[in-house]
């Protein structure tokens, strides 16, 4: 079996790595879950991929994490905020944002250029992010981490519904309590999408908020749309992972 050859060895970009693995343009994988259903001890890094298959042509760089809840993931969106040190001013939104469809009023930037890691502040075209999976994974230093499963909701089809989260790591003060993950998803209530647990406004977990004249991009482990995001972070941030 070729794979047997590499079992116990790991291929950054830019050394020698078998055909098919993501490791030049030519051998592209449609996803990083494809390249590391192929070769299994893979590590986390940049890789080629291929979302819409055919040619190669438009295939491109993205980063990918083979560690976290099993690997496999695409990273699709890195983001920082425009004001973090007075959260739950009107100027802090989220930045940049990728190119959903949301009220013209959002002012943050738009990006469309993959991001070539998790302090990267970019966005993968937000029309390949179907193609890439449903499966969704969001990482933040200043909020609880959470792999979300669609059910009638899903992020990758922007479509308002109950999702299936899961908290896979706790990121969170010690002095506030962390409540369910969150079921609920709805795509364009006001700035930004948001996963919430019950009630839209009472009970958020994320708002990815991209206007800088009002409301707050919420990251609350708590779950109740507070400001009980982690203080006191160094270079805050949060990605948006996803995976078939």
């Amino acid at each position: 079996m070729l794979l047997s050859s590499f079992r116990n060895i790991c291929y950054p970009v830019g050394q020698s790595i078998p055909l098919h693995s993501g490791s030049t343009q030519h051998s592209a994988g449609h996803s990083c879950q494809t390249i590391l259903s192929k070769y299994p001890t893979l590590i986390s890094g940049v890789y080629w991929i291929d979302p819409d298959g055919g040619s190669q042509a438009n295939a491109f760089k993205a980063y990918c994490d083979m560690e976290t809840d099993g690997g496999g993931w695409t990273l699709v969106w890195s983001y920082s905020f425009t004001n973090y040190s007075h959260f739950t001013s009107k100027s802090n939104a989220i930045t940049p944002r990728p190119n959903w469809p949301v009220r013209p009023e959002v002012d943050v930037p738009i990006s469309t250029t993959p991001p070539s890691n998790e302090i990267d502040y970019n966005a993968i075209n937000f029309s390949l992010w179907k193609q890439l999976g449903r499966q969704v994974l969001i990482k933040s230093n200043v909020n609880n981490w959470l792999v979300c499963h669609p059910g009638n909701g899903s992020l990758v089809d922007w479509q308002e519904g109950d999702v299936n989260c899961k908290i896979i790591k706790l990121v969170i003060d010690p002095s506030i309590s962390f409540s369910s993950a969150p079921s609920e998803f709805s795509p364009n209530r006001a700035y930004g999408p948001l996963f919430y647990l019950s009630t839209p406004w009472g009970s958020i977990s994320y708002y990815f908020d991209g206007f800088t004249g009002n409301h707050w991009p919420t990251h609350d482990p708590s779950g109740s749309n507070r400001p009980n995001q982690k203080k006191n972070v160094v270079n805050p941030h949060g990605n948006i992972f996803v995976r078939p």
